[in-house]
C-alpha cells in the first residue's frame, strides 16, 4: 500500500514537472491526468500542488497557470469531497496567488480568480472572510479582487446579495479615488454584475434564504453609484469603458428610487442613444436602452412621452442596419432593438404604430425593410395589444405587397407568416395576403437572380413562400376554414400554373384534417342549379363521377392538374369511359372553338391514364376524324391532346397518325371521311398542318427514351411527307411542329428533319441562302406571340436552323448572301425581349448570321472576327432585366452588325424595323427606336445616300 502511495506522489510530481511543456496538447493531458489522480484523493492532489508552488516560488508563469488550472479542476470536480481545512488553505493559496503582483497578469490572476469563485460557490462564507480581507475602506483594491467579486455575484447570487450591501457601502468612496481606466472599468462591471444579482434575486424571493429584502435596500447606494458613473465616467475618450459604463447603467435603472430615474430620463436617455454614433459594436447600447426604458415604462414615466420622437428615430435606424449572423453582436443588437419596440408598444401603443406605418411608404428600401421588420415583432410580441390595430394592418400592407424589392417581398411573407399565426388572415381583406404568397409560389426559376445559382438570403423564392404555405396548413389550426375551400380557387387561373404542387400539398393536408375531424364543412356543396360555382376546381372533382361533361365544359382546369388527379384516382377503366364521353361531347361544341380544344387537350390527359389500348387507338381516330382541320385553334387542340396521350402510348399513338396520314381522308375521296363532311369542306393541306402539329406535341410530350429510338422511323419520315404544305397560313403552323421538337431534341432532331425535307433541299440547292428569309416568316407570328414559351420555342427552331444552314455551307458554291438585312431586322429587336430565353436565342443567331455572312465573304470556317465574338460577352449582359442595361447592349450589338452588313442591305434592314416599332412586345419595339437610332448615328451618311434611290417598295 504504501508503495503504491509513493508511487502514486511520484507520478503527480512528474506531471506537474511535465506541466511546462510548450504543446498545449501536452498541457492539456497534464491537467486531465492530474484531475483522474485528484477525484480518487483530492486533498493529497491539492496538498501536492500547493507544495509545488510554494517550493517553486520562481515558477514561470505559464506552468503556475497550469499548475492553477489543475487545482481549479480538482476543486470544481470533488468540492463536497475536500475537507474543510483544506478548503481554507485553497482559499488563501488562490488569494495569494490573486494578488501577489501589483501588475494586472490575465492568464495567472484569472485563474486564482475562477479558484476562488468555484470554492465561493459552495463556501461563501470561508470566501468573503479572506477576500474581504483585501477589500479594505480608504484603500483602491486589488483589480482581480473587485472582478472576483462580480463573477461570484453571478455565479451565487443567494450567497452574495445578502454581502452587497456591506460591499456597497466600502465601495462607493473607492470610486472616486479610481484614477486608471482599467480600475473605473471593473468597479463599472462590478456594480453591472451587483445590480443585475440584485434583481434576480428579488424576482425569485420565493426561493431566495431572506425574503425580507427590498429593492429600496439598494437604492441609496446604488443611485451614489450611478451619480458618478453618468456624471464623469460615461464621458470617457475610451470606448470600452463607455461601453462598460451604460451596461451598468441600464442594469442600475431598475434598483434607482423612481422619483430620482424620472428625473435623470431627460438627461440619461439622450446620452445613451448619443453613443450610438461614437461606438461601432451597439449591443451594449440596445440591452442598456431596452433596461432604461423597461424600469421607465413600469413605473409610469410622463417624461418618457416626451423623449418617443427622438427614441423611435434612433431606434428605428438601428433596426435597419443589415444583420450579420456571422456576427453574433450584430444578431444581439437586432433583438434588443426590437425589444425596446416591444416596450415601447406597451406605453405608446397608438404612436408606433403611426410611426412603422409612415416608414412603410418610405422610399428608402432599407427603410421599409426596418419597418416590416418591426411590424412583424409586434405581431409575435404583442398579440393583445395588437389586437384593436388588425384591421389597420391589413390596410396598410396592401403597399408593400405591390413593392419592386425581392428584399422587401421576402419580409413580406414574414410579416404574412406572423399575420397567419395571430388571425388576421380570417379577417376581410385576409384572401389578399394568401393571394400574395400562392403567387410567389408560382415564381419560375429565372425570376431569381441567376437560375443557375441559389437566390440570395434576403430574397424572396419559390420555395420560401412553398414553405409557408405548407406552414398554414400545418400549424394554423385556426386557418384551416379559411383555406378551405380558399386554396381551390387558386387552382384554375392559369397565372398560379407553377403553385400547383404547393397548393395541392396543402389542400391534401387540409383535406385530410377535415376528413378526420369529421367537420361537415368537409363537403361543400356548388351544385346550385342556375349559379356560377364560386370554386370550379371543386366542382370538377365534385361532379367528375357523374358528369364528365359538365367537368370539362365548365371548367378551365389546367391538363397538367386533371392528370395529377387521375393519376391519383388510378382507375384505368373510369378514365376511359371518360374519355368516351367526353369525345361524344365534342359535336355539340359547334363553333365554341376555344372550349373545344380545351377538351381536346383534357380528352388526352385521361387517355394518358387508360390502359385499354384499343380504346386509346379508337378515340385516337374520333378526334383526327371529327376535327374541323380549318380552323388554327381546333387544329392546335387536337395536336395537344395528340401529344398528350402520346406520353403513355407513344406507339400507338404514332401508329394511329400514319394509318391516318395514309387514310382518304388525304385523297378527299368517299369514305367515312366523307359521310361526316362534303368533301368542298375538306382542306388537305390543312389537314397536313394538323398532322405535323401532332407530330410535333408527340415529340414534346413523349418520354424521350423512346422517342429517340422512333424519331428517324416514325417522326422525321412522317413530317417530311406533310412539310411541302402549299396553303397560306400553314407553313407558321408546320413551323410551329417543328419549333416544339426542340425541347426534345434540339439540333439533334431538327438538323436531320431539315436534312430531308424538300423545302429545306430546295434552299440548299441554290448557291446562297435564298430562302433562309422564309424560316422566321413561316414562324413570325409565333416570334411575336404574346405567350413567353411560343416565342421561346420559336426562337430556338430559328437558332437550330441557321446553325444547321452554317455546318452545310459549301465554300466554293457561295455568291452573295442576300437576306442578312431582312434576317437580323427580324430577329435583332428580339434581343430584349421579357423573356431571358428569347433574348439569348436571338443572340445566337445573330452571332450565327455573321458567321453564315463571314463564309459568303470567303473566310474560312474557322476563322473569328474579333468584333463578331465580343456578341458572346454581350449575350451575358442581356441576363439583366434592367432595361437601360438591355437597350445600352442592343445599341452595342447594333454596331456590331453594321460593321459586317453590306451597304446595300441597310434598306431592308431599316423597313424591317419599321415593322418592328409596332411588334406586340414593348420591350422590343423600343428596341427596334432604339436599333434605328444606332444606325442613324453610325451609318446615317450611307443611309442618306441610300434613301436618294427609289426603296424596294416604291418600286
Amino acid at each position: 500500500m504504501t508503495r503504491f502511495v509513493f508511487e502514486r506522489i511520484s507520478v503527480t510530481l512528474a506531471l506537474l514537472d511535465a506541466a511546462n511543456d510548450k504543446d498545449p496538447g501536452v498541457q492539456e493531458q497534464v491537467r486531465k491526468s492530474i484531475l483522474t489522480l485528484g477525484n480518487h484523493q483530492p486533498d493529497k492532489v491539492l496538498s501536492m500542488c500547493q507544495d509545488y508552488l510554494v517550493k517553486h516560488s520562481k515558477l514561470v508563469s505559464g506552468h503556475r497557470v497550469v499548475v492553477l488550472q489543475t487545482i481549479e479542476l480538482v476543486v470544481k470536480s470533488k468540492i463536497d469531497d475536500i475537507s474543510s481545512p483544506k478548503i481554507k488553505s485553497i482559499i488563501t493559496l488562490a488569494s495569494d496567488e490573486m494578488t501577489r503582483s501589483k501588475e494586472i497578469i490575465p492568464d495567472w490572476q484569472q485563474t486564482a480568480s475562477n479558484i476562488l469563485v468555484a470554492v465561493g460557490n459552495k463556501y461563501i462564507n470561508d470566501f468573503m472572510e479572506e477576500i474581504l480581507s483585501k477589500f479594505q475602506p480608504g484603500v483602491l483594491p486589488h483589480f482581480y479582487v473587485v472582478e472576483t467579486l462580480a463573477s461570484l455575484s453571478d455565479s451565487n447570487v443567494y450567497g452574495m446579495v445578502p454581502f452587497l450591501n456591506a460591499i456597497l457601502g466600502t465601495m462607493l468612496p473607492m470610486l472616486s479615488m479610481a484614477k486608471q481606466d482599467n480600475m473605473k472599468l471593473v468597479f463599472s462591471s462590478a456594480l453591472s454584475h451587483f445590480s443585475e444579482s440584485i434583481l434576480e434575486y428579488l424576482a425569485n424571493l420565493d426561493k431566495a434564504p431572506d425574503p425580507t429584502v427590498r429593492r429600496d435596500t439598494f437604492s441609496g447606494e446604488i443611485y451614489t453609484a450611478y451619480d458618478v458613473l453618468f456624471s464623469s465616467w460615461l464621458q470617457s475618450r475610451d470606448p470600452k469603458l463607455r461601453l462598460t459604463v451604460a451596461e451598468a447603467l441600464g442594469a442600475m435603472s431598475h434598483l434607482i428610487a423612481q422619483d430620482k430615474l424620472e428625473e435623470q430620463l431627460p438627461r440619461l436617455l439622450p446620452a445613451l442613444l448619443s453613443l450610438y454614433k461614437k461606438n461601432p459594436e451597439n449591443y451594449i447600447i440596445s440591452k442598456s436602452l431596452c433596461q432604461v426604458l423597461d424600469a421607465a415604462v413600469n413605473m409610469g414615466s410622463r417624461v418618457l412621452e416626451t423623449q418617443i420622437d427622438g427614441l423611435l428615430t434612433a431606434l428605428h435606424q438601428q433596426v435597419c442596419s443589415p444583420v450579420d449572423y456571422d456576427k453574433p453582436p450584430t444578431v444581439k443588437n437586432h433583438n434588443e432593438v426590437l425589444r425596446c419596440f416591444t416596450i415601447i408598444a406597451n406605453a405608446f401603443p397608438d404612436r408606433l404604430m403611426v410611426f412603422v406605418l409612415q416608414r412603410l411608404e418610405n422610399s428608402n428600401e432599407r427603410s421599409r425593410i426596418g419597418s416590416l421588420t418591426v411590424l412583424r415583432h409586434l405581431i409575435n410580441s404583442t398579440s393583445s395589444i395588437m389586437e384593436t390595430k388588425k384591421l389597420l394592418v391589413l390596410a396598410s400592407i396592401k403597399q408593400p405587397l405591390a413593392d419592386h424589392s425581392n428584399k422587401v417581398k421576402q419580409r413580406v411573407v414574414q410579416v404574412i407568416s406572423a399575420m397567419a399565426h395571430h388571425g388576421y388572415l380570417e379577417l376581410e381583406g385576409g384572401e389578399v395576403l394568401v393571394r400574395f404568397i400562392i403567387q410567389h409560389c408560382s415564381l419560375p426559376d429565372s425570376q431569381h437572380v441567376c437560375s443557375l445559382l441559389p437566390a440570395p438570403p434576403a430574397s424572396v423564392t419559390a420555395s420560401m413562400c412553398d414553405n409557408t404555405l405548407h406552414l398554414f396548413a400545418t400549424t394554423v389550426g385556426r386557418l384551416t376554414d379559411v383555406l378551405w375551400p380558399m386554396l381551390l380557387g387558386f387552382l384554375t387561373p392559369a397565372q398560379y400554373s407553377n403553385a400547383t404542387a404547393p397548393l395541392c400539398k396543402s389542400l391534401i393536408l387540409l383535406a385530410s384534417k377535415k376528413r378526420a375531424a369529421q367537420e361537415p364543412g368537409f363537403i361543400i356543396d356548388l351544385s346550385m342549379p342556375g349559379e356560377i360555382p364560386p370554386h370550379p376546381m371543386y366542382t370538377c372533382m365534385h361532379t367528375c363521377h357523374k358528369s364528365p361533361v359538365r367537368c370539362f365544359a365548365h371548367m378551365p382546369i389546367r391538363p397538367h392538374f386533371l392528370s395529377k388527379t387521375l393519376a391519383t384516382i388510378n382507375d384505368s377503366q373510369w378514365c376511359g369511359q371518360l374519355a368516351v364521353e367526353a369525345t361524344r361531347y365534342l359535336p355539340t361544341y359547334g363553333s365554341c372553338l376555344e372550349e373545344k380544344s380545351f377538351l381536346y387537350k383534357c380528352i388526352g390527359v385521361t387517355l394518358q391514364q387508360c390502359t385499354n389500348k384499343e380504346l386509346v387507338r379508337k378515340q385516337l381516330q374520333e378526334i383526327l376524324i371529327s376535327a374541323r382541320h380549318n380552323d388554327a385553334t381546333e387544329r392546335a387542340g387536337v395536336a395537344m391532346g395528340v401529344g398528350l396521350c402520346a406520353r403513355s402510348h407513344l406507339d400507338d399513338t404514332l401508329a394511329k397518325l400514319e394509318e391516318f396520314g395514309k387514310s382518304d381522308a388525304f385523297k378527299k375521296a368517299s369514305g367515312i371521311f366523307g359521310l361526316l363532311k362534303d368533301k368542298n369542306d375538306v382542306d388537305v393541306e390543312k389537314m397536313k398542318s394538323t398532322m405535323i402539329l401532332c407530330y410535333g406535341h408527340v415529340a414534346l410530350h413523349a418520354p424521350e427514351e423512346q422517342l429517340l429510338l422512333r424519331l428517324d422511323t416514325h417522326i422525321l419520315r412522317s413530317i417530311n411527307k406533310h412539310f411541302n404544305t402549299k396553303v397560306r397560313g400553314t407553313g407558321g403552323l408546320a413551323a410551329s411542329g417543328l419549333a416544339r421538337l426542340a425541347p426534345a431534341g434540339s439540333g439533334p432532331l431538327l438538323a436531320p428533319a431539315l436534312a430531308t425535307a424538300p423545302a429545306w433541299r430546295a434552299a440548299r440547292s441554290e448557291p446562297q441562302l435564298s430562302n433562309t428569309a422564309c424560316v422566321p416568316q413561316h414562324i413570325e407570328s409565333w416570334l411575336s406571340s404574346r405567350q413567353d414559351h411560343e416565342r421561346e420555342r420559336a426562337m430556338r427552331t430559328v437558332a437550330e436552323l441557321l446553325q444547321f444552314y452554317l455546318g452545310s455551307l459549301n465554300v466554293k458554291n457561295l455568291v452573295t448572301f442576300h437576306n442578312l438585312g431582312a434576317l437580323l431586322g427580324r430577329l435583332a429587336p428580339r434581343c430584349t425581349d421579357p423573356s431571358p430565353a428569347v433574348r439569348t436565342a436571338a443572340v445566337d443567331c445573330i452571332y450565327t448570321l455573321l458567321h453564315i455572312q463571314l463564309r459568303y465573304e470567303g473566310f474560312a470556317s474557322d476563322y473569328r472576327d474579333d468584333s463578331v465574338e465580343t456578341l458572346l460577352t454581350m449575350r451575358e449582359k442581356l441576363s439583366d432585366p434592367d432595361p437601360s442595361v438591355l437597350y445600352k447592349t442592343c445599341s452595342d450589338l447594333t454596331k456590331v452588325q453594321i460593321k459586317r452588313l453590306p451597304h446595300q442591305q441597310l434598306n431592308t434592314l431599316i423597313f424591317m424595323l419599321f415593322e418592328g416599332l409596332v411588334d406586340s412586345q414593348s420591350n422590343c419595339s423600343r428596341a427596334s427606336s432604339v436599333i434605328l437610332n444606332t444606325l442613324l448615328r453610325n451609318r446615317g451618311t450611307v443611309i442618306n445616300t441610300l434613301l436618294s434611290h427609289p426603296l424596294p417598295w416604291d418600286r
